[in-house]
Parts: C-alpha cells; structure tokens; sequence
C-alpha cells in the first residue's frame, strides 16, 4: 500500500514564501500562479506594467526570488519536512514505475493527499521544479505528454518501449482493448528496463509489472484511448475522430442504442472529442444526408448497421409479411415493426388496416393484398 506524508504542505509553501519580501513574494504568485485567486500566470510584460519597472527587471527579482527561496528551503525549520514530502513522493513514482502524467500526478495525488485551498496545485509544482532534487519534468518529448519522473529512470528506455507500441498498432491497423494493449507493451519490454520494474515490483509488493506497464501508456501522446476505452494511434478516426460521421458513431456503439439528434449532439459535446461545440441542427443534417443512419421515429436515429430498414411503416409492415411467407398476427406485425421503428402501435395499426395495401384473413391475420 501507498503511505503518503501528511505534512500540511500550503501552510509549509506560504511559511517558506513569507521569508521574501512583498514584491519577491508577488512577482513568484503571478509568475508561476501559486494562488488560486489568480486566474493564469502572468507574463513580465503584464507584472512590469504593474510596479513600472521593465521586463528584465522583474527577471531578475524572479530569479533573485527563486535564489532565496531554495537557499530558505535547505534550512532546518522547512528541510525535514519537505524532505519528508519528496520521499512520499519519490515513493508513489516507484510505484507508477518511476514516472507519471503531470496532470495525473495532480488529479491523483496532490489534490487528493494536500489540502490547497488558498494555494493552486502549481505551488507544488514548483517545489518540484526548484527545491527538489531527484524528479525531473520532461515536458518538451515527443512520447510522452508533460510527465514528472524519478531522475534515476532513463526516460529513453520507456520512450523505446512506447515507440514499439506505436509500431506495433501501426502493423496492426485496429483498436485494442486495455488488457491487449498493455500485453503488447509487456511483451516489448526491452530486458534493462524490466529489470528496474522488478525492482520497484519487489519493493511494493501490491504493484506489477503490468500496471507500471498501463501507466506508461497512459503518459504516451501518441496512443490514447476512446470513449468506448479502446486503444489506438492518436492520430486514427476511430480514437479521435475528426469527421462528425465517426464522432455520431462512436456515440452510438457507447450508448448501444437508438437516439435523437438532440441527445446525439449533447452526447457528442459531453465526450469532448476536441474543442469544438457541435448543435443539434448540424448533427441533424449530417443525419439526413448520411444514408449510413436510418430515421426510425420522430428525430430519433440509428446506424444502418443495426438492421433497421429504410422507408416507411407500410413497406416495412410490407416486407414482414413477405419474409413470413405467410399471414401474421396483429402482435406479430407490432413486434416485427417496433424493431425498426420507434413508433406508436396505433401508428401500425392504422397503416395496417389499410384495404388498399393489406388483407385480413378470416382467422384474423394479415396478409399483402
């Protein structure tokens, strides 16, 4: 199990930065955005605007500020403690395999272990940056998404281990279930770096190989999962689509169900496939003019795919019949129609007694006249 330190972190960070002066203490809040007050950070423009000195001034207050800050940090009144807080940490990145997704490492962690109120979870993050000294950031690799990992790790090997994955999706050309991707990635594992992964794996007994494994596909920019939790490329329609066509069906196999445009397009906006916001009426039109999706009642629609049938309730009532080869009975006929159409049964029943199209047998079926 996980043991998490239980220093009172924000009251530690705003006990640290009282030891520099007002404008030290301001120019490192709006830089970094330490304070929840703030809405961003601020850039030396904007901060040398608001004490009237220039851009460069303020990076040296900022540097000067960082300076003293560190310098406090090694100091016995906050040295045990945040020490204590790098150890807990280094722990739980032994047990993600020694690195973690910066925005999982706050959601998961930080926001679930400190209590930051006053404080945004960047001032944790910059006590990571700057007084820390056995993670490091990579924010700028082209494997990974912005990650936080122990200094020890090598961070290549993992990047190999990612790219063999890619390769491996790229061969396959089809989308993975969470147990298939991470047995691919537990199959590339190069020899060195499943040696390290033992190691933390004897260490914290309750971890495996496998969910280090999981994690680092979760830090990967390239491989992402969708809303339906299948693995792919990135870049493929089937994980993040692009056309609204592939967005409606993705929709449609996680709802396994027949919809209407309205609840398509709030569906669509709630999975958050980018940042675009879709209306109702657009993903009607799309509906319309896509012969891939069938109207079946009253804005509501489904995939083709499905089996349901196009055209209205007589031809469907029509090719129920001729299917049968023989005359139907009234909930026979319901039963047959509802599973394409979402209508009312009085709707069938007045297409039904249509003399002109349908004949009643004396036995009280129906048949094609």
């Amino acid at each position: 199990m996980e043991n998490v330190n239980t220093t009172n972190f924000q009251e530690l960070f705003v006990n640290l930065l009282s030891k520099l002066s007002d404008r030290e203490q301001e120019v490192l809040k709006q830089r970094y955005h330490l304070t929840s007050d703030l809405a961003k950070k601020a850039t030396l423009r904007q901060i040398g605007e608001s004490y009237n000195i220039t851009r460069e001034r303020v990076r040296q207050i900022e540097r000067e500020a960082v300076r003293k800050l560190v310098k406090h940090a090694e100091a016995q009144e906050f040295a045990g403690e945040l020490k204590q807080i790098e150890v807990a940490l280094g722990n739980h990145l032994e047990r993600q395999g020694g690195l973690v997704r910066e925005d999982h490492l706050l959601e998961n962690y930080v926001n679930e272990n400190y209590e930051l109120d006053f404080l945004h979870s960047n001032a944790f993050l910059f006590v990571l940056e700057h007084v820390f000294d056995t993670v490091v950031r990579a924010g700028n690799h082209d494997k990974f998404y912005s990650v936080w990992a122990l200094k020890q790790i090598d961070l290549e090997k993992i990047a190999d281990l990612l790219g063999n994955v890619e390769t491996h999706l790229n061969e396959q050309n089809k989308v993975h279930s969470p147990q298939e991707i991470v047995n691919v990635g537990v199959e590339k594992l190069s020899d060195e770096l499943k040696s390290v992964l033992e190691k933390y794996s004897e260490k914290h007994s309750d971890r495996e190989i496998k969910n280090f494994v999981e994690n680092y596909i979760h830090s990967a920019s390239g491989i992402e999962k969708n809303i339906l939790d299948q693995w792919g490329l990135s870049n493929w329609d089937t994980i993040r689509p692009k056309k609204l066509s592939d967005k409606i069906n993705l929709i449609f196999q996680n709802i396994n169900d027949p919809l209407h445009f309205r609840d398509l397009a709030e569906n669509i906006n709630d999975a958050g496939f980018d940042h675009k916001k879709i209306c109702a009426a657009t993903v009607h039109n799309e509906l319309i003019a896509n012969k891939d999706f069938v109207l079946i009642g009253r804005g509501i629609y489904a995939p083709g795919e499905w089996g349901y049938s196009t055209g209205t309730v007589s031809d469907i009532i029509t090719k129920i019949l001729q299917d049968s080869e023989e005359p139907l009975s009234k909930d026979e006929i319901f039963n047959g129609v509802l599973k394409q159409r979402k209508v009312n049964q009085s709707t069938i029943y007045l297409t039904l007694i249509n003399k002109d199209k349908f004949a009643k047998t004396e036995d009280g079926r129906f048949t094609i006249k």
